[in-house]
């Protein structure tokens, strides 16, 4: 199941956060204090096996809470597999797609909502096969001979149907030690039961437990599909010594006044983790530990699993992570820089290494370690700053690992960081604002409507160094025509065209171009520059996804004459490269690579070889062609570089291989763009005066 909306009442500083959608990786962002942790704890009274503390409640909303309040709720999306096998189960009943699943703070069960599906409620035996189970135990034990007979006890049998597979299974292995301590020496009743318990897990499976159609669906969802909440708030510190003997002592329950050997260490659960992703038994290493070459080889092998298992979430050189054996029984980590030409320096105890470093490693294992043990899938992750401490570059490898994990999860999580916002999507991005005066946490899915301060992590991600510029109204009022463009590769061309044709005729020079991070934050740059005061537009590529974006600010305000889509003579072009003649951009992309991939057997490329892949633009031509010659080390090719070949020979003037008609394509989208901003001046003219009665 995947979260969709969710909706928090009556929980500690939350009155109502209103109904909130979320995407598959989402993040929450606010100042300290607003309310981001509250959301995620909240969100783990969906467990099926959490509690609502009174101490939770929230004090201002005592007469509400004198009725039934939900203080969590969450609409969840079934995926195909979960459709069917509910199917399987309910043949007779329609098909379910969503489930919103609540819990109260009266009733200890978490409740379901099957929205308008027809769900009876009446008691069904047909349904309820719990008593077909219990006419098979019956006639087994009516076929016992008489003196075992009469010793067996059935009374489970007179109860009410087990609501959960462990209840089941420890009643079943009562039942069975029970059978076996009476009827030991009859191996023919032993061979009947063991017919019947050997399927003691498919038979539970089997069981609708409950004496309607409704509870037997919410039964048999709370068994197979209720999600996990997976809830990380605690990320402890590694420092470098262990000291085995404390730490087996915490292991058996035995409190140790500090498991690191000089330095004290937090808790023995950090200590487990490193050794699970190790793989390191600790046992074993004291049967080996007066073997020499044993211990050498062990210690290797868990050395080499635990570097695999890190380096994937660790950006800048790699690390090794050697395990060494003290005496004392103190195991070191030793940490080592691994660098591209495979040298190896800066060996060293971990506990020498800087405090950011300290916890960036610590954050790894902790998280890579506690996500991998529970075999994370479907689940739904919360991570209450998982970027903290963190310099940029590692923040970015906490993101990788998180996107690795939003592929079988859903990860939602609060940070303050502009670097750990991966997607401006609404839905996967949200803000949390406290209300001083009133004391409540209050959730902007429309984000661009949070104030200033709370919004900055967000606009330095969407435009790093503009922010000071947009949240100056009087430069907004005061400065030329903004073009948002979609890509940087957009700006350049732009700017580096403009300066090249010095065209008076078209009144554009300087442009004031603003090039967005990437497509999905279009809309909000947009709107942000529109809500402070500047004249905007919107330059967009003709694609499927541009006139999305173009939907989605026209929904928000703009003008379709606001709108700009590349085009030549009135017929659309995907992109800006389409404005440069193929011989042209064939020149600059054969230049660039015949210098990098000499060594795979580059050939210069011709329009021949553009025309016969089919595609509507020259870059998807190129796309595919890099496509198909992967298996030769093109990797992919990069529109970027392109660019910048271009553009650099028009700053130093060395411009022979661009044609005339090339330098005329780019005058129309100057042309095109001066005449949107001439129309919207007139529309806003005719708006704001007068009309005479």
């Amino acid at each position: 199941m995947r979260l969709r909306k969710f909706r928090v009442r009556a929980f500690r500083c939350i009155h109502d956060s209103g109904e909130i959608k979320v995407g598959d990786l989402a993040a929450f962002i606010g100042r300290n204090e607003s309310g981001k942790t509250t959301i995620l704890e909240a969100l783990t009274l969906l467990n099926k096996d959490s509690k609502a503390s009174e101490l939770d409640l929230c004090d201002e909303m005592t007469d509400e809470l004198k009725s039934e309040v939900r203080l969590a709720e969450g609409d969840f999306e079934l995926n195909e597999k979960e459709m069917r096998l509910i199917q399987e189960k309910f043949p007779n009943l329609q098909d379910i797609k969503t489930i919103k699943i609540y819990r109260t703070q009266t009733n200890p069960r978490v409740q379901y909502d099957f929205g308008d599906v027809k769900i009876s409620g009446e008691a069904s035996k047909r349904l309820n096969s719990w008593e077909n189970f219990v006419e098979r135990i019956e006639n087994f034990v009516s076929n016992i001979p008489n003196p075992v007979r009469i010793r067996v006890d059935m009374k489970f049998l007179q109860s009410h149907p087990p609501r959960t597979r462990d209840a089941f299974t420890n009643m079943m292995a009562e039942f069975n030690n029970q059978i076996y301590l009476l009827a030991s020496e009859d191996r023919q009743v032993i061979s009947e039961w063991e017919k019947i318990y050997k399927d003691v897990d498919n038979i539970y499976d089997n069981l609708l437990v409950g004496t309607t159609e409704r509870s037997a669906l919410e039964n048999f969802i709370e068994d197979k599909l209720h999600p996990r909440f997976v809830y990380f708030s605690d990320y402890k510190k590694i420092l470098g010594n262990i000291d085995l003997n404390e730490f087996l002592k915490e292991t058996k329950g035995i409190r140790p006044k500090g498991l690191e050997y000089i330095e004290e260490f937090d808790k023995a659960e950090t200590v487990k983790n490193l050794f699970y992703l190790a793989e390191l038994d600790v046992n074993k290493l004291e049967e080996v530990a007066s073997t020499p070459s044993r211990l050498i080889k062990l210690l290797h092998t868990t050395s080499r699993k635990l570097s695999e298992r890190l380096n994937p979430a660790w950006k800048g050189d790699p690390i090794h992570v050697e395990l060494r054996y003290n005496p004392g029984n103190i195991l070191s980590v030793v940490i080592s820089d691994v660098h591209k030409d495979g040298t190896v320096t800066n060996t060293g105890l971990l506990n020498r290494r800087a405090e950011g470093f300290k916890w960036t490693f610590s954050f790894i294992v902790n998280f890579a370690a506690e996500t991998q043990r529970s075999e994370l899938k479907e689940a739904i992750l919360l991570l209450d700053e998982p970027a903290r401490n963190l310099h940029p570059t590692q923040q970015r490898g906490i993101s990788d690992l998180l996107k690795n994990l939003a592929g079988s999860n859903q990860i939602l999580y609060a940070t303050h960081s502009p670097f750990m916002i991966f997607d401006y999507t609404p839905g996967n991005l949200l803000v949390v604002e406290l209300d001083k005066r009133k004391h409540l946490s209050h959730i902007y899915y429309d984000y661009w409507n949070a104030d200033d301060q709370t919004l900055t992590p967000i606009l330095y991600g969407l435009s790093r160094g503009l922010v000071e510029s947009i949240i100056d109204r009087q430069i907004g009022y005061n400065s030329r025509p903004v073009i948002i463009v979609e890509t940087m590769t957009d700006s350049m061309y732009l700017n580096a065209f403009d300066r090249f044709l010095k065209d008076p005729n078209l009144s554009m020079n300087p442009l004031n171009i603003v090039p967005a991070y990437n497509k999905n934050s279009v809309l909000p740059l947009s709107i942000f520059y529109r809500n402070h005061g500047y004249n905007t537009f919107v330059l967009l590529d003709n694609t499927d996804q541009s006139r999305q974006i173009s939907t989605l600010l026209q929904t928000n305000g703009f003008k379709a004459v606001q709108m700009i889509f590349f085009e030549l003579g009135g017929q659309p072009r995907q992109a800006i490269e389409d404005l440069i003649i193929d011989e042209d951009y064939l020149y600059a992309v054969n230049q660039t690579y015949e210098i990098k991939l000499r060594r795979e057997g580059y050939i210069n490329l011709t329009r021949e070889d553009l025309a016969a892949k089919g595609k509507k633009s020259i870059i998807e031509n190129l796309n595919e062609i890099w496509r198909e010659n992967q298996h030769l080390g093109w990797e992919k090719f990069d529109r970027e570089d392109i660019c910048r070949y271009i553009c650099e020979k028009i700053a130093l003037e060395e411009t022979e291989f661009l044609s005339d008609k090339t330098k005329d394509q780019f005058r129309s989208i100057y042309r095109l763009i001066a005449e949107r901003i001439r129309q919207n001046q007139n529309i806003v003219s005719e708006t704001s005066i007068p009309h005479k009665r």
